[in-house]
């Protein structure tokens, strides 16, 4: 099973989700951001280097808050939920085609990959 980090960021009560490009795996699918964790990081040095990489943003992470498995077709994950507050950068999505700041409750009506549901519940337990 591979860990996948994933940022929960939020901003004036907006969570932000990111969509998934086309030609990419689960694409047009809504997500919190992130990435696998390489061998030798930790979930926080993970989500710093993904959230710069993919979306080209500075963020200081937090702790973790949930922790989800997931199976998949293609093998499983443990997405590991991560609190981040973003400190700097602009915007730039590569492997993204979209992104948006949405109300947590609003997380219910948006079609998210399914690893990340039950971080979205977590997020409005804490948010919503």
């Amino acid at each position: 099973m591979k860990d996948v980090a994933a940022a929960i960021a939020v901003r004036d009560k907006r969570v932000l989700i990111t969509r998934r490009a086309p030609g990419q795996n689960l694409e047009g699918l809504w997500e919190f951001p992130g990435g696998k964790v390489e061998l030798g990081e930790t979930v926080q040095d993970c989500i710093e280097r993904e959230l710069a990489e993919e979306l080209g943003i500075e963020v200081r992470a937090g702790e973790v808050l949930i922790e989800s498995a997931y199976h998949y077709t293609g093998g499983a994950i443990n997405l590991i939920g991560i609190e981040v507050e973003i400190i700097g950068g602009e915007f730039e999505l590569t492997v993204h085609d979209a992104y948006q700041w949405v109300e947590p409750l609003a997380l219910r009506e948006i079609e998210l990959a399914p690893a990340d549901l039950p971080l979205a519940e977590e997020v409005i337990r804490r948010h919503g």
